[in-house]
């Protein structure tokens, strides 16, 4: 199958107390249309800066970025990309927030709006349209910034941590939603976690991230993915955690 996106030999560096450093060196990725991966390591191996380069925050040194047979390299705004923090503007209602990628492209604010209020009820916000966001609780932000994210046009989402600020219980309440949105919005999902229960039950494929640089050194596909027993999970949790 074809890859929706790929990246071949990614190779990128930051200067570090007045030296070069490299994070990521030779790097190889791809993911097929609807699939979900999730990408675990431990901290500072390069994922989060993987997800930056796939969204076009920044620019590998070398390497290419190929999405839907183009490449996008250093190119921003194609696909959806969404930070650990919701990064929602306190001053801007729900729906105002919602519609910020539409405005920033210069795109029909008509069309986006009614778009958008009709995907409230999908994204369990279509109480609170009108609220600023102090007036939403943690899930709701999140939920928030989930829509705003799609917004972008993309059917391929970026996401950095989107339940690691949230209490236990509302974080496996939007697994679940999350699970049940990809499904049908169609999308596809790189997802960057450092729990491990939480990959084993969201992706179809977990691929790990070691070393300094970074690359991947494992890859893990769940032979029943979201429908692993406890004790199968726990076993596949501490073979993982063996990795990192």
């Amino acid at each position: 199958m074809t890859p929706i996106l790929s990246a071949t030999r990614i190779t990128k560096s930051f200067l570090h107390a007045g030296k070069m450093t490299t994070v990521l060196s030779g790097l190889d990725f791809e993911i097929a249309e609807r699939e979900f991966v999730c990408i675990i390591g431990s901290s500072g191996c390069g994922k989060s800066t993987l997800l930056e380069l796939f969204a076009g925050i920044s620019k590998p040194d070398s390497g290419e970025i190929i999405y839907q047979g183009k490449d996008i390299t250093g190119e921003s705004g194609l696909l959806g990309y969404m930070p650990q923090e919701d990064l929602l503007f306190p001053w801007l209602s729900t729906l105002q927030n919602v519609l910020l990628p539409v405005r920033i492209r210069g795109g029909n604010l008509s069309h986006a709006k009614a778009k958008a209020l009709e995907l409230l009820p999908t994204f369990g916000l279509d109480q609170h349209s009108g609220h600023l966001p102090y007036q939403l609780s943690g899930g709701l932000k999140q939920r928030a910034a989930f829509l705003r994210t799609y917004m972008t046009g993309s059917n391929l989402l970026l996401l950095d941590e989107p339940f690691a600020n949230l209490d236990a219980l509302t974080r496996l309440q939007l697994q679940d939603w999350l699970l049940e949105i990809k499904d049908r919005l169609k999308l596809t999902i790189v997802m960057v976690t450092h729990d491990i229960s939480e990959a084993l039950k969201l992706s179809d494929r977990i691929m790990v991230m070691g070393g300094s640089p970074g690359k991947f050194i494992k890859t893990h596909v769940p032979k029943s993915p979201h429908s692993l027993d406890t004790d199968s999970m726990e076993e596949i949790r501490l073979e993982l955690m063996s990795w990192l």
